[in-house]
C-alpha cells in the first residue's frame, strides 16, 4: 500500500467513525437532535477556550435541558467502544463494563488543551490505569497555543490512539497461569517505542506486580466493581483513593 492510499484510507474510516458517532450521539432516538445541537453549541465555545468537560456537567433535566452529559458521554463510550472493541486504547487491556472503570481518555489533556476538550479525534477509552498514570502529561510537540487539531501526519514523535493502527505500532505478549502474570510490551516505529517507555513500562510492571499478589488484586478488582454503584459524592472519594493507591503502585516499581 502506498503512503497516499494510506492517507486516503485513513481519512475514510476517520470520516466513518465521525458519521456513525453523529448519527447516535444520544441513546434514546427522541433526543439525538437535541444532543447534535448542544455539543455542537459546545464545541464553539470550546474553540474560545472554555473547558468542554464543564459544560457537559454543567447541563441538568431540572434546569430545563433535555439532555445530560451522563447520557452523552454513555452515547460517546458506545462509540469508542466499538471502535476499539471494548480495550484500553494503550495497554490493549479488556475494558471493565463499567463507565468509572472505562474513563473516557483526552489525549491531548483538558488541562493544556481546552480548546480540544470535545474534539471527537481527541477522545478516545483508556484503562483507569492508563487513564491515572498518563494523567495531564504532554507527549510529543504539539504547541497548546495552536489552534486547529494536529493531521495524522503531523504525529511522528509519538502514539496517537485514534489516528495509529496498534499493531502496526506495538506489539504485546500477556501470558498467565494460576497464581502467575507475564506481560511485556515491544515498541515497533519511533511511536511505539515512545509509548512503551513513557507509561506502557510502568502499566506492565504495575499489572505484574498486582496480580501476582492475590490480596492486592482482589483489593483492586473490589474497587472496580464498586466504582459505579456510589452517588457522584462517594465516586469522587473512592476515585481519590484508587488514584493515590495506582500512584503509589507506582511508586513502589519506580525505587
Amino acid at each position: 500500500m502506498t503512503p497516499h492510499s494510506e492517507r486516503d484510507g485513513m481519512r475514510e474510516r476517520l470520516r466513518k467513525e465521525l458519521a456513525e458517532y453523529l448519527a447516535r450521539p444520544h441513546r434514546t432516538k427522541k433526543y439525538r437532535e437535541d444532543a447534535r445541537a448542544t455539543l455542537s453549541k459546545f464545541f464553539r465555545e470550546t474553540r474560545n477556550g472554555k473547558d468542554g468537560w464543564v459544560l457537559l456537567e454543567s447541563l441538568d433535566k431540572a434546569n430545563g435541558d433535555t439532555v445530560t452529559g451522563s447520557e452523552l458521554k454513555a452515547a460517546l463510550r458506545d462509540q469508542l467502544v466499538k471502535i476499539q472493541s471494548n480495550r484500553c486504547c494503550y495497554c490493549r487491556r479488556w475494558l471493565v463494563n463499567t463507565a468509572y472503570a472505562r474513563p473516557i481518555e483526552h489525549i491531548l489533556p483538558r488541562a493544556h488543551f481546552r480548546k480540544f476538550s470535545l474534539h471527537f479525534w481527541n477522545l478516545a477509552l483508556a484503562c483507569t490505569d492508563c487513564n491515572t498514570l498518563k494523567s495531564d502529561k504532554l507527549w510529543g510537540t504539539v504547541n497548546p497555543k495552536r489552534r486547529s487539531y494536529p493531521q495524522p501526519n503531523e504525529i511522528n514523535d509519538w502514539y496517537h490512539p485514534r489516528f495509529h493502527v496498534y499493531d502496526q505500532h506495538i506489539r504485546f505478549i500477556r501470558l498467565e497461569s494460576n497464581g502467575t502474570t507475564f506481560v511485556v510490551f515491544l515498541g515497533l516505529t519511533k511511536q511505539g517505542r515512545t509509548l512503551c517507555k513513557s507509561l506502557l513500562r510502568h502499566i506492565a510492571a504495575k499489572e505484574m506486580l498486582i496480580s501476582n499478589n492475590a490480596t492486592l488484586s482482589s483489593c483492586m478488582a473490589t474497587l472496580d466493581e464498586y466504582g459505579d454503584r456510589f452517588n457522584t459524592e462517594k465516586a469522587e472519594k473512592l476515585r481519590d483513593f484508587q488514584n493515590e493507591l495506582s500512584a503509589s503502585v507506582v511508586r513502589m516499581i519506580k525505587t
